[in-house]
């Protein structure tokens, strides 16, 4: 957990969904119903699944092309290296991440689950604004920002305009400086130089400073071979054997030369090798060596501007490389990176009148281009776009991209910084570079005169970085060291911002809030030229700042609720004060009472005989004072109440005439209420305002506001950058398409400008097992809830069942909410069921199995979901609050398991409302938080109305209605489910249950609920009498 979700729990808890996080995504992962799904595996493993109805409450295809690029743990790698050559599901490397987008905003490295591989010829190819291009499936799904937040939304439902979420500041990998060249250099040609101890330690032979045929009859020699023997062995002529032999001497010196395959063969860990070698050579298949150079063990700053230098404006061909420019300052620059890094000294020279240095060293070229992905060549070309740079330590990586920008960048008249290179891959991973340092960039193709004087006229890509905030940013991580691009750029990042350079819709989840927790939308959000679409930066800005006000006024309604908690004894005895003044007044009657009373409180004593027998009322302060002489009781202090119930109208925002909504006072009323001195009648008027506040309180820690607050958040945790869609299109080639399943965020980071795609998810687990890579072809998921009519069997489902023949056996479609299928679409239904019975299967989930009709039913196996039992509810209690780092008691988790009566989302929710309210769940919040009356509560009004005592029973119904504020039809569920836990005689239990019946039935029908229940309890104290 970061410092800043310790110092801020609840407004990290609050801004993720739970139940979304934490739903299973396989039959493994389902609670509490083991019994039902080992059948369902079992159905599976022997290929014979029938037609299936789940029945039970409440709360019980994407791909993209090979070419893409994605962003792992190794680097930026092409999908289709990730994937290999699998066809269908298969398994990801076990030590390959990819960055993936989490619930809570930011970007982190995961493990994908697996990849899945097909051929397909319906693809769409999207290209954006900032130069994006993606083909991908239409199924495949995009992060896009709408002004509901945060939305996935299929590639076939984009259209121009569309936001699409990009990393602002995606994550680079784990840095490391080292350089592997000893496993990624060619280990037969690559010959290494040793020291002389290390060459005796290891008995490295003599014929290890060889290559080819020449150390293979060293080796024979080393064995006592004839020449004879060697010939035929090697298949060279006898007299080339002859002089290989003379040319072949033996040394009592150890020898201080092998090749790179041997010293891999030995057991050297790296540190070791890194004092022993002093040198590497290559050997080509001529036999000519290089010379030696010093090989890097680490990618410095130095080695990466090299590198950069390199890749921008140098050849290499074989055994050299050479640096191009007309700018002395670079070729200065390639010079002393060239001296320091590697100890070589370039040859200077011009080709048509254009300067160049050049480097001549096969070992060293080879060594970058075994390195570094943009020296790749051959079929290494296409595996990945950038590894080692990638990976670099974040001052190597900025190094490497000034050099970069140096050699090739330019600062436009526009104020744009312009970088172009023939090569797109190249291209690609400055990109992803950029955005490691939170510099979004966009890209083109443009036509360009290569600079080594050719004049030829290529096709090159060109990026761009644009916009004051970016430029800014450019200048403070990479900046130039070319002095005239250096000033360039500092004059375009100090002009005024265009605070809509970049935009994002509006979000209705600010006014959600605002309205909620009677913030001032004003007071931080800015105005905007078009407030439906205002300048990102700014508006988030400005959203954040609300975030932190919403988060402080939901700090502000908790502690409301409790300091009206404490308040409620006080305020309880003021409402008494009437009743107990017109009981003690009379104690005032006697003249030496009187005396002494007026001697205390300067009260005239006739004035106290007024007040004794009725002919007047003091007001509200003086009667307590007065009882307080009359009875010995303690004075109550009305201010403090006054001044606590006001404090708290003013804490929470909101206004007298908010707090008089819903009651017969007025607002200005309640100001009288709690500004004035009170007449005695009114006190009672303190618990209505208690309550009123109380309901406030409780609204704004809904889960609606946390629901905003967990939108706004994603927004605004600063890692996200906003593309637009250009157009869409449809492509009709044959390509295979891959995807990668990423558990729990079902996201990852690809595209040629990084982007957020979604994975591939089963629409149920049965379908993946069933169909593997094809399930996507095989499964149609409908919801009866929205497609009732009969017009969507006729259609859509006859449609999938009749395309069923071939490949498979049978083709599955999952009706959701099947019992809101009207009664004509589920005869068509049926009908439907037989005629394909052959080729197709059914899996109906509906929460009424009796709204079934018998006929669909009969063709169904049955599996019917039970509310989960306690024990699996409070597990995935204790699972989640352990994962979350939540506190929780254990009578919290009992409450919890109680409230949600067997529905794992209703504890799932309840947990994470309680866990924003306060650091340790328990209990009293957990009742609080999901207006659940406490099990006694029930208990204690049953047996006040069975006892006689409808006073009192009523009162408590009255307590639970409006102080609790639980629904009617709520309490009779809880009576429902508790009439059995009660300590009663059977006679009474069944009268209760069948008056609980009545009610149900009378509530359902929609009769006043208080008057229902008002009459259960009546019927039972009458009963009793």
């Amino acid at each position: 957990m970061s410092e800043a979700d310790a110092d801020e729990p609840a407004s990290a808890r609050g801004r993720e969904v739970w139940i979304e996080k934490y739903r299973p995504e396989t039959l493994a992962d389902i609670k509490g119903h083991e019994n039902i799904t080992e059948r369902l595996q079992s159905y599976i493993d022997r290929d014979d699944l029938p037609h299936l109805m789940f029945a039970g409450p409440a709360g019980t295809g994407k791909c993209v092309t090979g070419e893409t690029p994605v962003l792992t743990n190794h680097g930026v790698k092409r999908m289709e290296s990730i994937a290999g050559d699998v066809d269908g599901f298969g398994d990801v490397p076990p030590d390959t991440e990819v960055a993936t987008f989490t619930e809570g905003g930011n970007f982190e490295y995961t493990n994908p689950s697996a990849v899945f591989g097909k051929q397909t010829t319906d693809l769409r190819r999207i290209e954006t604004r900032d130069g994006g291009e993606m083909t991908v499936t239409p199924e495949h799904k995009l992060l896009v920002a709408s002004a509901d937040g945060l939305e996935w939304i299929r590639a076939a439902e984009l259209s121009a305009g569309d936001r699409i979420a990009r990393p602002l500041d995606a994550p680079m990998p784990n840095s490391g400086t080292e350089l592997n060249w000893l496993t990624a250099m060619d280990g037969d040609r690559t010959l290494v130089h040793v020291t002389t101890s290390f060459a005796r330690e290891n008995g490295i032979p003599d014929a290890e400073q060889y290559t080819g045929n020449r150390k293979r009859v060293a080796t024979g020699i080393s064995r006592g071979d004839t020449v004879s023997e060697l010939a035929e062995e090697t298949g060279l002529a006898k007299k080339t054997v002859q002089q290989y032999r003379r040319e072949t001497v033996s040394v009592d010196q150890p020898n201080t030369v092998c090749s790179l395959s041997y010293l891999r063969g030995l057991d050297v860990g790296r540190e070791r090798l890194e004092q022993a070698i002093t040198g590497i050579q290559y050997e080509s298949e001529n036999g000519q060596r290089s010379d030696i150079i010093e090989p890097a063990w680490k990618l410095t700053p130095a080695l990466a501007r090299f590198v950069g230098l390199a890749v921008s404006e140098a050849r290499i061909e074989g055994a050299r490389v050479k640096f191009y420019n007309t700018d002395e300052n670079l070729l200065t620059a390639f010079e002393n990176a060239a001296e320091s890094v590697f100890g070589m000294v370039p040859e200077a020279g011009k080709q048509r009148d254009v300067p160049y240095r050049e480097l001549r060293n096969r070992a060293l070229t080879h060594l970058l281009e075994s390195c570094f992905a943009p020296f790749h060549t051959g079929d290494e070309q296409g595996d990945a776009i950038g590894t080692t740079l990638v990976r670099a330590p974040t001052e190597s990586r900025r190094a490497f991209l000034q050099a970069m920008f140096d050699a090739e960048a330019h600062v436009s008249p526009i104020g744009e910084i312009e970088l172009t290179q023939k090569s797109e891959r190249t291209v690609t991973l400055l990109s992803y570079l950029l955005a490691g340092e939170g510099i979004p960039s966009r890209r083109t193709t443009a036509k360009k005169t290569a600079s080594n004087g050719t004049g030829i006229e290529r096709e090159y890509h060109t990026l761009y970085v644009s916009g004051v905030p970016h430029l800014q940013r450019f200048e403070e991580k990479i900046g130039f060291r070319i002095e005239e691009k250096a000033e360039q750029l500092a004059e375009n990042a100090a002009r005024t911002s265009n605070p809509n350079h970049d935009t994002i819709p509006a979000q209705h989840a600010v006014d959600t809030l605002c309205n909620r927790l009677n913030l001032d939308k004003k007071d931080h959000i800015s105005p905007e030229t078009n407030p439906e679409t205002p300048g990102r930066e700014r508006y988030l800005d400005g959203v954040d700042t609300l975030l932190g006000a919403a988060t402080e006024r939901l700090d502000t309604a908790q502690a409301a609720l409790e300091r009206l908690a404490a308040l409620r004894t006080d305020i309880q005895a003021a409402v008494g004060t009437p009743t107990q003044w017109v009981r003690e007044r009379g104690k005032l009657k006697p003249l030496e009472t009187r005396r002494e009373v007026s001697a205390d409180t300067g009260v005239r004593s006739d004035r106290l005989l007024e007040y004794a027998d009725g002919r007047r009322t003091p007001n509200a302060d003086r009667a307590v004072e007065l009882l307080s002489r009359v009875d010995g009781t303690e004075s109550r202090e009305l201010e403090q109440i006054r001044s606590e119930l006001d404090g708290i109208i003013h804490t929470l925002g909101i206004s007298y005439e908010q707090v008089a909504n819903g009651t017969e006072m007025r607002g200005n009323g309640i100001n009288s209420l709690l500004s004035e001195g009170n007449d005695l009648s009114s006190l009672t008027r303190f618990e209505t305002v208690s309550e009123r506040l109380k309901t406030l309180a409780t609204e704004m820690c809904s889960r609606e506001t946390v629901a905003a607050l967990g939108s706004l958040h994603r927004l605004t945790a600063g890692t996200l950058y906003f593309d637009t869609v250009g157009e869409v299109e449809a492509v009709s080639e044959p390509q295979r398409v891959y995807d990668l399943t990423v558990p729990e965020t079902r996201n990852y980071v690809a595209g040629n400008v990084p982007t957020v795609m979604h994975n591939t998810t089963a629409a149920t687990a049965i379908a993946r097992e069933l169909y593997g890579d094809d399930w996507r072809e095989n499964f149609l998921e409908l919801n009866a809830s929205d497609q009732r009519g009969i017009d969507v069997v006729r259609d859509r489902i006859k449609s999938f069942a009749r395309s069923s023949f071939g490949g498979y056996d049978y083709r599955v479609i999952f009706l959701d909410e099947a019992d809101a299928l009207t009664s004509d679409a589920q005869s068509a239904l049926r009908r439907t069921m037989e005629q394909f019975s052959n080729n197709t299967r059914f899996i109906l989930s509906c929460n009424y199995s009796s709204q079934i009709i018998d006929p669909i039913q009969s063709r169904c196996a049955v599996f019917r979901f039970s509310p989960l039992a306690d024990e699996a509810v409070a597990a995935q209690v204790h699972e989640i609050a352990e994962a979350e780092g939540i506190e929780i008691t254990e009578a919290g988790v009992d409450a919890l398991v109680y409230a949600a009566d067997g529905d794992m989302r209703k504890a799932i929710n309840g947990l994470q409302a309680a866990a924003v309210m306060d650091d340790t769940v328990d209990e009293e919040g957990v009742y609080a938080i999901t207006s659940t009356a406490r099990p006694e509560e029930i208990e204690e009004m049953v047996e006040l109305a069975l006892g006689g005592d409808f006073p009192q029973a009523r009162a408590k119904l009255d307590t639970l209605l409006t102080e609790v504020g639980i629904a009617g039809g709520d309490i009779i569920d809880q009576l429902h489910r508790s009439v059995w836990e009660f300590d009663l005689p059977d006679r009474a239990t069944v009268q209760l249950m069948d008056e609980i019946g009545e009610v149900d039935y009378r509530i359902t029908a929609g009769a006043n609920e208080q008057v229902q229940l008002e009459a259960l309890l009546a019927s039972l104290a009458l009963d009793e009498e």
